[in-house]
């Protein structure tokens, strides 16, 4: 079966349920802030936790539907806490911090039940245990995995890396960018890479959801955990997070947000980059079993920004260089990206009381 197949067959209508599940979960915070940013989440980022799943077609069959779940419940935690960190406070780095350290604990065996301690800093009320139940659900699918105790290590740091990377890029929406800088300058450097494009690598969690993935198959050993982790970070890493920003770049403008676009000297220049970090991305997924389906998901990572509108500055130009690298798949995957984002925008104009202009992306 092929990825594509095998993602809309047994992986999507699996994910579905599962983000009906945390809509629901969403609906009962008790606290109004905090259940409005939760459900404004789900409702804009829904395409970030479906495309997130496509890493369960790495699994094997048995264990396809833990897989699904867990990483549903890891993409839905990244989301609403890193909604939550753009927030005001009065510390914002130590604040967002604490509060991403709940991506490294979903992955701990048993995770604290009680998530009111990772706000501290932010000044909101009772989430009724939603985050917390997104962190002990992840563990829970984890624990199913024959080979996640092999792959925890490897994870862990990924998940650390990923943590401290949005935590320092939301700290820089202040307009101070030293600190950011500082930390991304102590990151292990990839070949050819600028320090921005390495802390781009570090701030995704698509690491932590190919090796969740590994986890699944029973015969992953340590060595192969590592070759993931390297594979992802921070190439592939890379290319998400400045895809990510190259389609989020007006909006950022006008919210202040902190944008990778902002490093490079004009669209030219953002176009041959991510040109060279995609053939890095792919001769990245080589050694890796499973190859073509890895190789698959560098395209689909692509053409999930690639069929962005060409009114978005800056895709056309990276769509003519990168497209042609990825062959025929990205194409159908461009085309189904665009229609669904066609029709996301006009039910967002048909209801304007919906989540707000600021959660709403791409």
């Amino acid at each position: 079966m092929s990825a594509l197949a095998a993602y809309g067959l047994s992986v999507v209508p699996v994910a579905r349920r599962e983000l009906k599940r945390w809509r629901r979960a969403a609906a009962s915070v008790p606290d109004t802030a905090l259940r409005r940013m939760a459900l404004d989440t789900l409702a804009a980022e829904r395409m970030n936790a479906e495309a997130a799943t496509v890493f369960a077609t790495l699994a094997p069959w048995r264990q396809r539907f833990a897989a699904v779940r867990a990483l549903c419940a890891m993409q839905v935690l990244v989301d609403y806490v890193d909604t939550l960190s753009e927030q005001l406070a009065e510390h914002p780095l130590q604040a967002s911090l604490t509060l991403h350290a709940a991506i490294c604990d979903a992955l701990a065996d048993q995770p604290p039940s009680d998530g009111t301690a990772y706000y501290a800093g932010f000044g909101v009320g009772d989430d009724g245990g939603y985050l917390a139940e997104l962190m002990r659900a992840c563990a829970r699918e984890l624990r199913r995995l024959p080979s996640f105790a092999r792959v925890r290590p490897v994870a862990q740091l990924a998940a650390a890396r990923c943590a401290a990377g949005q935590s320092y890029t939301h700290a820089a929406r202040s307009g101070d960018r030293a600190p950011f800088a500082a930390w991304a300058r102590t990151l292990d450097r990839g070949d050819g890479l600028a320090w921005w494009e390495v802390a781009a690598g570090a701030s995704s969690s698509v690491a932590v959801h190919a090796l969740i993935a590994a986890a699944a198959d029973r015969s992953t050993t340590d060595r192969d955990a590592r070759l993931v982790d390297a594979a992802y970070y921070p190439p592939i890493g890379a290319l998400t997070v400045l895809f990510d920003s190259l389609i989020d770049r007006d909006e950022d403008r006008m919210t202040g947000n902190h944008n990778y676009m902002a490093y490079y000297e004009s669209d030219e220049v953002v176009a041959e980059r991510l040109a060279a970090i995609t053939r890095q991305a792919q001769a990245a997924v080589r050694p890796l079993r499973r190859r073509r389906r890895n190789e698959a998901i560098v395209a689909g990572v692509a053409g999930f920004y690639l069929g962005a509108s060409d009114r978005v500055e800056g895709v056309a130009l990276v769509r003519e260089r990168v497209a042609p690298m990825l062959g025929g798949v990205v194409r159908p995957i461009m085309a189904v990206m665009r229609a669904r984002r066609h029709l996301r925008d006009r039910a967002r104009r048909a209801d304007p009381v919906g989540p707000s202009a600021a959660s709403a992306r791409r």
